[in-house]
């Protein structure tokens, strides 16, 4: 095959390889980077997710702490135990009669009943159901119950078929409730906390159900249960925030059997408890590994996945983010076609180049190569084209216009043989030999110059003519040698400037590709921090609230403290007034005991007088001795009066005393709880300004993750310019590398820029854990970047 054929398809064989391979190299790059990308987004959501769940679960914890430790819950609790004991023989139907089926309420608001108005358990309901209830909306969990000791459950709030039932014996002796009360009683102690996983609960009409509970305590001993049905609504709207995921994206929560706790939004049928994840990645999930990867079967997709445990009560439930593959590596099918538009434009563009290459340098060739071959030949009549150029292949043609003088002299000087046939037979033997010798050392010049420019045309520019041409063609070898080491000095300075291009767009790539992955990085923990300021504002409000709750109580116990003030003064002034009426009633009856006494003398001189007067005074003595006797007994009781006055007297003084000691107590009471309304006051006051603080820092956060998101979507367009340039420059080292050039060196690269950069702790994660420092939040998003995830700082 000519090398005028040669050499193009040589061109264009190599232009196809080298864009087959630099497209299928990028697409297999693009794809393992985007497939990386699409895990760390998923992990990163799952991590949030978690923070969110984790966050939600320890104010359920705080919330059954403090409802064990509150006063009002266990005086309810000693309320209806008392209660309860009156009800009758049967309480589950006389109870669930009241306050299910009389009640007017239609079904899931049989809560909005205060009280049946029957008994001292109505009056106690009507007592502490209202409060009650209003903790459980406000908490949004879906049932609060009561236990005694012996397993009843004495109350609840929404009145399903398990109230009034008993948990030892009764219908749901089996029921997570009735293991709930049973742990926590044989656990015996007062700070323990038992939670049951989701199952399916029949009270609930076979909805999943999970039961967290602590014991109530008074005078050291266990008085009862206080148990918490938690809310499947809130954890369910966590996992339904889709932010981040696109169009199929999730996130679910698992048990760590692989069963789905919430339902899927992007399915008509219910998940929950019914559908398993089966994927090894559930196993394999840690809570220090976020294990990702790909699932299939669920939703009849292919899809990617990531997993983070969360850790509650022995739980290990398992966050699960869950993508479409063919929408996480959409990107890649876009790139494909792209890279495929633009390998079928370069590709193009090469064999045109490449055509007009080797038509440049082949063509000057072959029509030297044609010229020696007519030379050789002994055609001396040719016309030489390019002489006048000012390159190698003009040295060339003027190399061969050197041959045709050369032949032009020689056939000259046969002439002049032929015209000197008179000459001796020596001379004209000798100048045959002569001639001879030249046209042999021609012949031997020719030869090897057109063995160099064949080599030339194979791109072979380490060719060198070395042994020396006859003195009149040696400066066609000295000038062929100089063009040839002309040509591979330039073609070798090509090459090193395009390796030099080469290693720095590969530097440039490396570098973009790393300020991609964090600048992505960095907005995922913003969002994070944006959602966990969020919560925290949310808690301070609900701070504040409750401050301001507490001012209001505090205000109402002051006001009432003042006005039992005013009526120990009253019982004071009362027992005063008691104890002067005593003191009035003494000396009344000091005179009726004079009075006894003079009545007394009076009778004993009448009975001496009736003794004197003889038979005449019998009569009067008679009467004389009743008197006397009628004066003593009135002596006497008049002094068993004096007595029972004194003694009463005595009380009085001592009920005077203590009511006035309760009227000093209720006094330093009121000073006490004046104190304490002004610190409730300023702990309001400043819990407002806490919460003005918080959403001030929340709109900053929101502020630096949009302009972050931005940042990310001009370092990725960056990206993608930096790789077409690589790509060109890998096509340009592509058709140097098709001439064999002399001394020739690899072509250096840079290494791959090492994925792990140094990792630095986030400066939004260090904000939210000084603002959650500060107001006494905790949550797996107040922890510092080193427990939960790095971020990458450039």
């Amino acid at each position: 095959m000519l090398i005028s054929r040669k050499l193009p398809l040589a061109a264009a064989l190599l232009t196809i390889a080298s864009i087959g391979a630099s497209s299928v190299a990028a697409l297999m790059i693009s794809s393992n980077i985007v497939e990386r990308q699409a895990q760390e987004k998923l992990a990163a959501v799952a991590d949030g997710r978690r923070n969110q769940v984790e966050t939600y679960l320890t104010n359920i914890r705080k919330d059954l702490e403090g409802l064990s430790n509150n006063t009002y819950v266990n005086k309810a609790m000693a309320s209806f135990k008392s209660s309860w004991e009156l009800i009758g023989e049967n309480p589950v139907s006389e109870l669930q009669k009241r306050y299910i089926d009389d009640n007017p309420h239609p079904t899931g608001e049989k809560h909005k009943l205060d009280s049946a108005g029957k008994d001292r358990y109505d009056s106690s309901h009507e007592t502490y159901h209202p409060e009650l209830r209003t903790f459980l909306l406000e908490h949004g969990y879906y049932d609060l119950f009561l236990l005694d000791e012996q397993g009843n459950v004495v109350y609840s709030v929404f009145k399903e078929r398990d109230y009034a039932t008993n948990l030892n014996s009764g219908e749901w002796k089996d029921s997570d409730l009735a293991n709930v009360f049973r742990d926590v009683m044989e656990a015996g102690t007062s700070d323990t906390i038992i939670l049951k996983d989701y199952r399916p609960y029949g009270p609930s009409y076979g909805a999943p159900a999970a039961f967290i509970g602590k014991a109530l305590t008074g005078g050291g001993e266990i008085t009862g249960v206080v148990v918490l049905q938690m809310p499947n609504d809130i954890i369910a709207e966590i996992m339904g925030n889709t932010t981040g995921l696109g169009e199929t994206g999730e996130t679910m929560l698992v048990r760590k059997d692989g069963y789905f706790i919430t339902d899927s939004s992007k399915t008509s049928e219910n998940e929950a408890l019914t559908v398993k994840l089966d994927s090894p990645l559930v196993t394999q999930t840690t809570r220090d590994n976020i294990a990702s990867g790909p699932i299939t079967g669920y939703r009849g997709i292919e899809g990617e996945a990531a997993f983070a445990r969360v850790d509650f009560l022995g739980a290990e439930w398992i966050i699960a983010a869950i993508l479409d593959r063919s929408e996480a590596l959409a990107g890649v099918t876009s790139l494909r076609n792209i890279v495929l538009l633009i390998a079928l434009a370069l590709l193009g563009a090469a064999m045109a180049a490449a055509i007009l290459f080797s038509r440049s340098i082949t063509r000057p060739i072959s029509d030297v190569v044609r010229n020696m071959s007519e030379l050789a030949r002994g055609n001396t009549d040719l016309e030489l084209k390019g002489e006048d150029r000012k390159d190698e292949i003009g040295e060339m043609v003027r190399s061969v216009a050197v041959f045709r003088d050369a032949a032009i002299e020689k056939e000259n000087l046969e002439r002049e043989a032929e015209e000197n046939r008179s000459l001796s037979d020596r001379e004209r033997a000798e100048r045959e030999a002569a001639k001879a010798e030249e046209a042999r050392q021609m012949q031997e010049a020719v030869e090897a110059l057109a063995g160099g420019l064949t080599r030339l045309s194979e791109g072979d520019l380490t060719v060198s003519i070395d042994t020396p041409f006859m003195e009149a063609l040696e400066r066609l070898r000295v000038d062929f040698n100089a063009s040839i080491e002309k040509l591979n000095g330039t073609l070798c300075g090509i090459r090193e400037s395009t390796g030099s291009i080469d290693n720095n767009s590969m530097e440039m790539r490396s570098a973009a590709d790393d300020l991609s992955r964090r600048t992505e990085q960095q907005a995922a923990s913003l969002e994070e921090s944006s959602a966990a300021l969020e919560e925290i504002t949310s808690a301070v409000k609900g701070t504040t609230e409750r401050a301001g709750e507490a001012a209001q109580m505090a205000e109402a116990a002051q006001t009432d403290a003042e006005k039992s003030s005013a009526i120990v003064s009253e019982a004071v002034s009362a027992m005063e007034g008691i104890e002067s009426a005593s003191a009035e009633i003494s000396n009344i009856i000091n005179v009726i005991d004079e009075i006894a006494f003079q009545t007394n003398l009076l009778a004993l001189n009448a009975g001496v007088e009736a003794a004197r007067a003889g038979e005449a005074g019998k009569g009067f003595a008679v009467v004389a001795q009743e008197v006397r006797e009628l004066a003593q007994r009135a002596a006497t009781a008049a002094q068993e009066i004096k007595e029972l006055i004194t003694k009463s007297g005595e009380q009085v003084g001592n009920g005077v005393k203590m009511v006035k000691a309760t009227g000093d107590a209720l006094t330093q009471i009121s000073e006490h709880v004046t104190n304490v309304n002004n610190a409730i006051g300023a702990i309001a006051t400043a819990a407002n300004e806490q919460f003005t603080g918080i959403q001030e820092v929340n709109a900053a956060v929101t502020q630096m993750d949009q302009m972050t998101q931005q940042n990310a979507a001009m370092v990725e367009e960056t990206t993608a310019v930096t790789h077409q340039l690589a790509e060109d420059v890998a096509g340009l080292s592509g058709r140097i590398a098709e001439f064999q050039l002399a001394d020739e060196k690899p072509a250096m690269r840079l290494k791959e820029a090492d994925e792990t950069s140094e990792q630095v702790p986030s400066p939004a994660r260090k904000m939210v854990k000084a603002v959650g420092t500060a107001l006494g939040f905790e949550g797996n998003a107040a922890k510092t970047a080193d427990e939960d995830e790095n971020w990458d700082e450039f």
